[in-house]
């Protein structure tokens, strides 16, 4: 029986939180579940992934929209994808210079003749409006709504000093992001590592198998903890039922989930 009850969680990033960014990074966490659930009265999961990742974008608190790193040479460049699980359906863009990439992306996947497009596209470069109170890092969204729709979305500016062209994995289906009939998993942590294991993907093929979606997310990071260390990547993930799971192996990882009128916001230890 499908889970009929909006569910939607996000997350700012895992990483290198301290205590003093503690508060600043559940307020915005708070916030983005507020904005995002607000689309469930009017829309569906698809709106309520877009609208949260597009506050975290705006509101500067995050390595992602206008909280984005510079690369060397010292342009921003961005990258964000999306996923509707239920048709298969995913949209990506990847070094664009977008106010709102998890829009693009968006774009891209109603459009529906491609899945990824590379390049700044004419839009205009949002270096001189970078914030410079950034705590967090790469931002995600997952959500459920009642007629059982699955999406997963991810956005980031990336890593700081990066070369120019760099892409992580945010817009890649599997890697950064992924949804299906099943789960919806949003990744954070260092592309470069998440893009050789595809635990988004992962995640997934462990549901299939029969395992709980929190015991799939725990054994995902586990597996790559075994084989790259600590410190390296987070996930967060809902499933048809609306069970919802997080689970990092770095220092902290701003998330939140929103069930109604419950809101349940962590930076460094707490289950959603």
């Amino acid at each position: 029986m499908r889970y009929t009850k909006p569910i939607l969680a996000v997350h700012g990033g895992a990483g290198e939180w301290n205590k003093r960014d503690y508060e600043r990074g559940l307020k915005e966490i708070k916030n983005a579940l507020e904005r995002g659930y607000e689309e469930f009265r009017r829309g569906s999961a698809i709106e309520a992934v877009v609208e949260a990742i597009a506050y975290m974008e705006d509101c500067g608190a995050f390595d992602a929209g206008i909280g984005s790193v510079k690369n060397l040479e010292g342009e921003i460049e961005m990258d964000a994808g999306i996923m509707h699980g239920n048709t298969w359906r995913a949209g990506a863009v990847a070094s664009v210079k977008a106010k709102n990439p998890i829009r693009e992306a968006l774009k891209v996947m109603l459009d529906g003749r491609h899945v990824l497009l590379v390049g700044d596209r004419g839009e205009k470069s949002l270096t001189k409006y970078v914030s410079n109170n950034v705590v967090g890092d790469t931002v995600g969204a997952v959500a459920l709504d009642e007629q059982g729709n699955l999406v997963a979305g991810t956005s980031t500016g990336g890593i700081s000093n990066k070369l120019p062209g760099r892409v992580g994995d945010s817009p890649i289906p599997g890697a950064g992001f992924y949804a299906t009939p099943r789960v919806a998993v949003s990744s954070t942590g260092i592309g470069e590592i998440i893009l050789r294991i595809l635990p988004a993907k992962e995640v997934d093929i462990l549901v299939s198998m029969g395992l709980s979606i929190d015991d799939a997310i725990r054994s995902v990071v586990n597996k790559i903890t075994e084989l790259f260390g600590k410190g390296n990547v987070g996930l967060i993930g809902v499933d048809f039922k609306g069970n919802v799971s997080a689970y990092y192996n770095t220092v902290g990882m701003a998330r939140g989930v929103k069930d109604r009128n419950v809101v349940r916001a962590f930076v460094f230890e707490g289950e959603i």
